[in-house]
């Protein structure tokens, strides 16, 4: 029967609270036992920790790939840009050209003899003001397409702005993240060292090998009858030993150390078992 030798201690995790149970020496469990719980729960922290560490370059990239892409697409407009204004110098020039092209022909008409000279000089004019015109409209096209080029850049820009400073955000809370994850970690790798040392070298070489095999998942919980670490049904003699927590006993399947964790709602029946039977004891 279990007395009044349970002593409760939460503690927060970041998926909740959990409860852990530390028991007097009148209980029937090995002590190495809560030893190898507590460094399991140090370990799969740590390894969270390094994980994510390990991630964070990642992290910063996705945060960053607005800002690139904006980049990029500022980049594309700017070179459009120049092209655009190289084009429209080109066509001011040509149009320059063809205007004093139009001048000195209108200004040969006095040295023509015949009507036949006269007719031929009107149509060349003709064509090159026709040519001209085309220029202007070409030139026309090409000054609208600069004002526009001119009207996405700005907007463009205005977006760098908003994406730049959403990126510094997001980049200053990763690097606060992860100075806060350093300073976690180097807080659980000294609690872990302080804990490692209390644990039976054997026991602990036995815990660390489960551990590299079994993906950091060396101790697992007795719930509802299996083992939950391969969440296989386990043998009812094998439940009631694990409970009793004379020896370390293992999964049969997965080989995981195993572990009895009594609710609190268990252990207060315990509890109010004993008391009555110690007023039973009492009237006898």
């Amino acid at each position: 029967m279990l007395g009044e030798c349970y002593e409760f201690r939460e503690s927060s995790t970041e998926s909740g609270s959990r409860l852990f149970y530390f028991f007097s020496s009148e209980v029937p469990l090995n002590s190495q036992l809560q030893f190898l719980i507590e460094l399991q729960q140090y370990d799969l922290r740590i390894f969270e920790i390094l994980d994510h560490k390990k991630k964070l370059p990642d992290l910063v990239h996705v945060a960053k790939a607005p800002l690139l892409e904006v980049s990029k697409q500022l980049e594309v407009l700017q070179h459009a840009g120049e092209a655009l204004t190289r084009q429209r110098r080109d066509g001011e020039q040509e149009l320059s050209l063809q205007e004093e092209h139009v001048q000195k022909i209108r200004g040969r008409l006095n040295d023509l003899k015949t009507n036949k000279e006269y007719q031929a000089h009107l149509f060349e004019i003709e064509l090159a003001r026709k040519k001209k015109e085309a220029i202007e409209e070409s030139v026309l096209e090409v000054l609208m397409q600069v004002e526009q080029n001119e009207n996405e850049q700005k907007e463009l820009q205005v977006r760098m702005g908003e994406v730049e400073q959403a990126f510094a955000k997001a980049k200053d809370k990763l690097e606060s993240e992860s100075l806060s994850l350093e300073q976690e970690l180097s807080t659980l790798e000294r609690q872990h060292g302080e804990l490692t040392v209390q644990v039976d070298r054997e026991l602990l070489v036995r815990y660390t090998k489960l551990k590299s095999l079994r993906k950091g998942f060396a101790i697992a919980k007795v719930k509802n009858g299996a083992c939950s670490g391969c969440r296989l049904q386990l043998p009812p003699q094998l439940v009631a030993e694990v409970k009793r927590a004379d020896e370390l006993l293992n999964c049969s399947y997965c080989h995981r150390i195993l572990y009895w964790e009594p609710t609190p709602e268990a252990v207060i029946d315990s509890q109010t078992s004993a008391s009555e039977a110690d007023n039973v004891q009492e009237i006898r």
